[in-house]
Order: structure tokens, then C-alpha cells, then sequence
């Protein structure tokens, strides 16, 4: 009930917006997300491979226009074909930079030799080469071309490399890949994560005087682009309306504070006694700012409390 209430004065403006067109929108609660992706059929069929992440009987398929969904499969990742074969293309192409990145660790020792032994000849005047000194400088200056073009071989490939493990890595966590058939064109997917989620943070802003006001932000999981997020103030099952943000660490809303004791050494205060108005707040990490000036941080524990000290004061 008081998670209810709290909906009603926690965002300053409310954001139920669905998937764009074609787009994708997660919206975040205190303890998982719910993925809204639109997906295009072609000849009626779709696939769709969710995270290892996905909450097993979440998914949820709604036909966009007047098509209807004729049925849906749910395969476990191991189980799929095409899975296995793009895993097994993946590692083909790993192998093969590992392969590039040995021989190029190879002519890095054999150019880095060159160079040692072309600087530590002595020159010696013949007829055969009777200007030494231009002849070692030439054979040092080629040497050392050469191992600089290793040395860009090397970082071109150490890139494609680390690319391709990350792409491995994702490619072995997916779930299961749903196979979806309809009698049109597109359809919005929704399901449920235990992955990702949004951190409750606040600001402890004080004046100086008897005043103050508290910031409540969401640390939110690094954005994956064109994506669109929203915050949700309780958990997956209440379902609370949701505000759209942007950035990983926006201002959901403020409340004002009435400091009633405040206790100090010299300076700034350590801790903080105060009136909120506002109940049922999430606990999270909280910042202590006083007339402007940072003076640290500690453990905010929400709800009904009302007082907070800095970590280790």
C-alpha cells in the first residue's frame, strides 16, 4: 500500500509509453527489466533469441496490426542449430586471429633482433661497401620500418580479436531462441530479465541553514544504443507506472528537507537528523553535499528513516 501511494508523488511526470516503431524499450525496475522489442516476420516467420537472463514463461507475443500469432516455440539455445553453427563460425575466426597474432609475435622477434644486430655492428670499410656507416643506418631504418608495421599488425589484430571473443561470449549466453509464426507481418515481444536492474541514489543537499532538499537518482546499467529506457519505482510484480529517462544517472525526483539536528566538530556535519514528508523510499548509496561543498558519502536506508551519517564519522 505505501509502494502505492508512493507512485503518486515519487516521479515528477509520468512516462507509459510503448516500443517505437521497429524499436526497442526496456523498462527498469528494483529487481529486473521487462524488454519490449518489435520484430519483422519474413514469410511469417520469426526468430528471436532471448538472454540467459529471461524469465522462463514471460514471453509474451502480440501481433501488430490485423495479423494474428499462429504459434510459438520456444528452443533451448543448445538445442539450436543455427546457434551452434554461428558459435562454431565465431571460434573459426578467433582461432584464425590467434593464428595471425603468433605469426606476427614471430616477426616481432625476428625484426627486434635485426634492429639489435644491425646498431651493434662495427662498420667496416671495403671495396665491396666502402660507405659502412650509410649502409648500417639504411639496414637499421628497414628493420625498424619493419617491426613498426608488426607493431600496427599486432594492434589491428588484438582489436578484430577482442571483438570476436566479445561477440563469442554473447552468442553462448543467449537462453533459448523463439520461433514465431503469424499470419502478417510484425509483432511486439515482451518478456521479463533478472539481469539487469536501476540503483536507488541520493543527494543530501543542505544550505547551510535549517533547509535542504533530497535528490533521488537511478544509476542505471550501461545503455545499449537506439534504445529507449524507463524507470519503474517498485519491483517486476507491483508494476508501477514508469518515467522515460535519459543518461545513466537522471534525477527522478526531489523533496524537500527540514534539518532538525545536525551534529558537527568543526566544520560541515557528520550526521544528519531531518523531517521527509515523503515514505517508502528505496535504500541506496547517498551523498552529503553542505552550501555546495562534497563531503562524502554512506548508506541511506530508506523508508521511514531520519537520519543519515557519513561512512566512517
Amino acid at each position: 500500500m505505501r509502494l502505492a501511494l508512493l507512485c503518486t508523488g515519487f516521479f515528477l511526470f509520468l512516462s507509459c509509453q510503448s516500443a517505437r516503431a521497429g524499436g526497442k524499450n526496456i523498462v527498469l525496475f528494483l529487481d529486473g527489466t521487462r524488454v519490449e522489442q518489435e520484430a519483422s516476420a519474413v514469410d511469417g516467420y520469426l526468430e528471436y533469441a532471448l538472454p540467459d537472463s529471461f524469465t522462463p514463461g514471460s514471453l509474451r507475443v502480440k501481433p501488430l496490426g490485423a495479423a494474428s500469432v499462429l504459434r510459438v516455440e520456444l528452443v533451448p539455445a543448445e538445442r539450436d542449430r543455427r546457434r551452434s553453427r554461428e558459435i562454431a563460425r565465431i571460434e573459426e575466426q578467433v582461432s584464425a586471429q590467434q593464428d595471425r597474432m603468433q605469426a606476427l609475435s614471430r616477426q616481432e622477434e625476428i625484426f627486434s633482433a635485426a634492429v639489435k644486430s644491425q646498431s651493434g655492428k662495427a662498420p667496416r670499410k671495403t671495396k665491396a661497401n666502402p660507405n659502412p656507416v650509410s649502409s648500417l643506418q639504411q639496414g637499421t631504418e628497414f628493420a625498424l620500418a619493419q617491426l613498426e608495421s608488426v607493431y600496427r599488425g599486432k594492434r589491428k589484430c588484438q582489436h578484430s580479436l577482442d571483438a570476436l571473443q566479445l561477440e563469442l561470449a554473447a552468442a553462448k549466453k543467449r537462453a533459448a531462441v523463439a520461433r514465431i509464426w503469424l499470419s502478417g507481418g510484425k509483432a511486439r515481444l515482451t518478456y521479463l530479465t533478472s539481469g539487469e536492474r536501476w540503483l536507488p541514489c541520493y543527494d543530501f543537499r543542505w544550505s547551510g541553514g535549517a533547509t535542504g532538499e533530497l535528490l533521488l537518482h537511478a544509476r542505471l546499467p550501461a545503455a545499449e544504443k537506439g534504445v529507449q529506457y524507463q524507470v519503474s519505482a517498485g519491483t517486476l510484480a507491483l508494476e508501477l507506472p514508469a518515467q522515460a529517462v535519459r543518461g545513466d544517472f537522471p534525477t527522478l525526483a526531489r523533496y524537500p528537507l527540514a534539518l532538525t539536528n545536525a551534529s558537527r566538530s568543526e566544520g560541515a556535519p557528520k550526521t544528519f537528523e531531518f523531517s521527509l514528508g515523503e515514505a517508502g523510499l528505496p535504500p541506496g548509496e547517498a551523498a552529503a553535499f553542505w552550501r555546495g561543498e562534497y563531503l562524502g558519502t554512506g548508506p541511506f536506508a530508506g523508508g521511514s528513516s531520519r537520519a543519515f551519517s557519513l561512512t566512517g564519522q
